[in-house]
C-alpha cells in the first residue's frame, strides 16, 4: 500500500504544479513596482509549458518611442556652451600633448641634432667681399671678412685649433728679415696671410666635401660629444663598494686607452644619425620597404641600448643628458614604435 500511495501523491503533486504554471500564463500583464517593471508572461510559453513567466524592465509601450528632446532653451544653450568648452579644452590638451612628446623616430630639435644636420655654406671668394680700396682699409675688410669666417667642423680629420696654430706657424716663417722691413712689405706679407688663412678656411670647410665626408665628421662628432673619455669628467661614475669586495685581492680595472667608441651612448648617437639620414630619404622614398625595414631595424636596436643605459645608469645624468641631446623621452624609448 505505501508504494501506491506515494506515486498518488506525486502525481497530484505534478498535476498542481502544471495546472498553477497554465493558469498564471493566462494571467494578463500586471505591473509590479514603477512604470518601467512588469511582469509578462512569455511569447513561446504554449510550446514549452513549464518555462515560467519572463522579467523585463521595460514597458512594451515605450519600446518604439524616442525620447522627447528637452523644451527649455536656456538649457539648450548652457548645454551647447558646455560642450564648446569641453571640446576646446580637449583640443588645447592635445595641442600640449603633441608639443611636449618627441618623435620616436627622429626626436625634437636640439642644438646638438641642428649641428649634425647643418650643412656648411659655401664660402664666397675673398676678393668678392673686399673690394680694391686703399692698403689700410683693405687691410681692415680682410680682417673683417676672415674674423667673420668662423671654423666649425672642419673635413680631413682637423680640428680649428689645429689649423690656427698651424697658421700662425706659417705667419712667423713668412714674415721678412727685420733689415727688409718695410711699411708696403708688411701690408702685402698681412694680405697674402689672409687670403691664404681664407684659402684654408675653404679647402677644408666641410661645404666642399662629399657625403662621406660630412658622414665622417658627423661620427667623429658624436665621438667627441658622448664618449666617456670626455664625459667622465663631467659625470663621475658613481661607486657603490660590494660587501664581497675586497680592495687588496680584486684585479685593478685596465684604464681606457684612446677614445670611448663602443659605450651605449655613443652607439645610439650613431644610430641617431643613420636614422635621421633615413627618414629623411624616406620622406621622398614612400615605398622604400627595404629601406623602411632598415629603419625599423635601427630604432628598435637604438630602443635597447637606451633600455640598458637607462638601467645600467639608474636613470642618472648621463642618461638624461643622452636623451636631451638626442631629443627623445621615455615614451620614445619604452612604448612600442610603429613605423
Amino acid at each position: 500500500m505505501q508504494p501506491l500511495v506515494c506515486n498518488l501523491s506525486s502525481s497530484l503533486a505534478s498535476l498542481q504544479i502544471s495546472t498553477a504554471v497554465r493558469a498564471v500564463s493566462r494571467l494578463p500583464t500586471k505591473r509590479l513596482a514603477g512604470p518601467l517593471l512588469s511582469l509578462r508572461h512569455s511569447q513561446n510559453l504554449s510550446k514549452r509549458p513549464f518555462q515560467i513567466a519572463s522579467l523585463h524592465t521595460s514597458s512594451p509601450l515605450n519600446a518604439g518611442r524616442k525620447r522627447k528632446p528637452p523644451s527649455n532653451p536656456w538649457a539648450i544653450a548652457k548645454a551647447a556652451e558646455k560642450r564648446e568648452k569641453v571640446t576646446a579644452r580637449k583640443e588645447e590638451l592635445r595641442k600640449i600633448r603633441q608639443d611636449a612628446a618627441s618623435d620616436p623616430v627622429v626626436g625634437h630639435t636640439t642644438p646638438f641634432l641642428e649641428a649634425m644636420d647643418l650643412s656648411p655654406a659655401m664660402l664666397p671668394p675673398i676678393d668678392h667681399l673686399v673690394p680694391a680700396t686703399d692698403a689700410h682699409e683693405r687691410q681692415e675688410a680682410f680682417e673683417k671678412a676672415i674674423f667673420e669666417e668662423r671654423l666649425g667642423r672642419l673635413n680631413h680629420y682637423l680640428q680649428p685649433d689645429e689649423v690656427k696654430i698651424s697658421l700662425a706657424r706659417s705667419k712667423a716663417l713668412e714674415d721678412p728679415p727685420l733689415y727688409a722691413v718695410t711699411e708696403k712689405s708688411v701690408l702685402q706679407g698681412k694680405e697674402m696671410h689672409l687670403k691664404a688663412t681664407a684659402a684654408m678656411n675653404r679647402i677644408l670647410s666641410l661645404s666642399n666635401g662629399s657625403s662621406k665626408d660630412k658622414t665622417r665628421a658627423n661620427k667623429t662628432w658624436c665621438v667627441e660629444t658622448f664618449g666617456r673619455h670626455i664625459t667622465d669628467e663631467k659625470f663621475p661614475q658613481p661607486k657603490h663598494p660590494s660587501i664581497a669586495s675586497n680592495p687588496g685581492t680584486d684585479p685593478i680595472k685596465t684604464p681606457r686607452v684612446g677614445r670611448d667608441t663602443g659605450s651605449s651612448e655613443v652607439q645610439a648617437a650613431l644610430l641617431t644619425m643613420k636614422i635621421r639620414t633615413l627618414a629623411q630619404q624616406l620622406e621622398t622614398n614612400k615605398h622604400d620597404k627595404m629601406n623602411k625595414r632598415n629603419l625599423r631595424v635601427m630604432v628598435h636596436k637604438r630602443q635597447k641600448l637606451l633600455k640598458y643605459l637607462k638601467r645600467k645608469e639608474r636613470g642618472g645624468q648621463r642618461y638624461q643628458y643622452v636623451m636631451e641631446s638626442l631629443g627623445l623621452d621615455d615614451a620614445a624609448i619604452m612604448k612600442e614604435v610603429f613605423i
